[in-house]
């Protein structure tokens, strides 16, 4: 583009003011963008030798170059608050520049944060109860899982305690029991000790599944197993297995705001109806959520976490189950869809109480993660401190894989 000498001497001396007035002022000069006739000039990058070059310079970007006056052309400014001119000129020279533009970029979602309690007990086997639903639905085939959901349950558990043998003290809690009433008492056939696993992998697999879901009963006897252990040992912890929502509860302890149906069942009411049979419109087909929480509660509060996994069935009443998590203190239950996730499940919340390793609910990135204990945040280190080893594993190293009480606040 030709222009004439009066234009561009006017030009070159306006350009040269700019750079004199600026001398005193390293990196005042980020936008100059008219002329002396009110011309919009681009930001140039030029090379080019006197009057107007082409190529790149530092007026008014910033990078290294010899020439200091904007270039003349047309210029381009792509980026995020960032940007880059071109501009043609005649002549020729040596510079290299970045200038600033303004772009418009895709906003950043806003992150949910989240915070999971984390127990490490790293020194000492922890008890774990396992407190097994082996109500009259696990006999139900289900998409994901081999056979039966009770077969898998029963494949899937065995592995798991045998994997875990040497690493935690096992005891197995089934309900109900074996008898007449659907809402039976829940048994204890093995007790935790040392040595329990192989006890529970046998007696898991010559159990079958019976009656309903008195889950509120099954956490309280659970407690009272733990309560009853030495408290010189490993983290005391029940890990609950189910596949419908809890029920049986006939008493005025029932949530007296509803009555939602546990599947499966006959109808329900809150009263027991002239027309109401052992199994059908009764009280004990409610769905028992108010007792099962306050149950695991109560668990939690005596130092006891309470794991949930939510076994294919549970579909609907994903409310409740989480109800029974957060109560729990574990903060969120596991949805077990397939036999691969039941696998994962029982294995995920036995590694939170076994290593310094902790599962994270779902990945995130390490700066957007904090780790306390009790109330002191814990270093991003792995001589003394914690870091990811995958994407959704946090590992404590060094003092901090001493044992405690941490907290894990993830945002995504």
């Amino acid at each position: 583009m030709m222009i004439s000498s009066s234009v561009g001497l006017s030009r070159l001396l306006f350009a040269v003011a700019l750079v004199v007035g600026a001398a005193g002022c390293d990196g005042c000069a980020t936008e100059v963008d008219v002329d002396v006739d009110g011309n919009k000039l681009p930001i140039g990058e030029g090379e080019g030798e006197l009057p107007i070059g082409e190529g790149e310079g530092e007026v008014p970007g910033e990078g290294e170059g010899e020439v200091l006056i904007p270039g003349e052309g047309e210029g381009e400014g792509e980026g995020e608050g960032e940007g880059e001119g071109e501009g043609e000129g005649e002549g020729e020279g040596e510079g290299e520049g970045e200038g600033e533009g303004e772009g418009e970029g895709e906003p950043k979602p806003e992150l949910i944060c989240r915070s999971e309690p984390f127990n490490n007990q790293t020194t000492i086997p922890p008890r774990i109860m396992l407190v097994v639903d082996r109500s009259n639905s696990m006999n139900n085939a289900a998409t994901g899982f081999a056979g039966t959901k009770w077969q898998s349950t029963q494949s899937t558990l065995a592995s798991v305690v045998d994997g875990l043998r040497n690493d935690v003290d096992f005891g197995l809690m089934l309900y109900p029991n074996n008898e007449p009433s659907l809402c039976g008492a829940p048994t204890v056939p093995v007790a935790i000790s040392a040595s329990g696993a192989s006890s529970v992998i046998s007696t898991i697999n010559s159990t079958s599944p019976f009656g309903a879901t008195p889950t509120a009963a099954a956490l309280r006897e659970a407690k009272l197993q733990l309560d009853a252990l030495p408290t010189a040992g490993g983290t005391r912890a029940v890990i609950l297995t189910t596949d419908g929502a809890p029920n049986c509860n006939s008493s005025a302890s029932i949530d007296t705001d509803t009555c939602r149906c546990t599947p499966g069942t006959s109808g329900c009411s809150r009263t027991n109806p002239s027309n109401a049979t052992t199994t059908t419109n009764r009280p004990a087909n409610c769905v028992d959520e108010l007792p099962t929480a306050a149950a695991a509660r109560a668990l939690n509060t005596a130092g006891y976490p309470v794991f949930v996994v939510g076994i294919t069935g549970v579909n609907g009443f994903e409310d409740v189950m989480e109800s029974v998590a957060v109560a729990g203190g574990t903060g969120s239950f596991y949805e077990a869809s397939s036999s691969s996730l039941l696998a994962e499940a029982l294995e995920d919340a036995a590694v939170r109480l076994t290593s310094c390793r902790f599962d994270l609910s779902s990945p995130a990135l390490a700066e957007n993660i904090i780790v306390k204990r009790g109330t002191t945040t814990v270093a991003q280190s792995r001589t003394n401190g914690w870091d990811l080893v995958d994407a959704d594993t946090v590992e404590l190293f060094g003092a901090a894989c001493t044992g405690g009480s941490y907290t894990v606040n993830a945002c995504r």
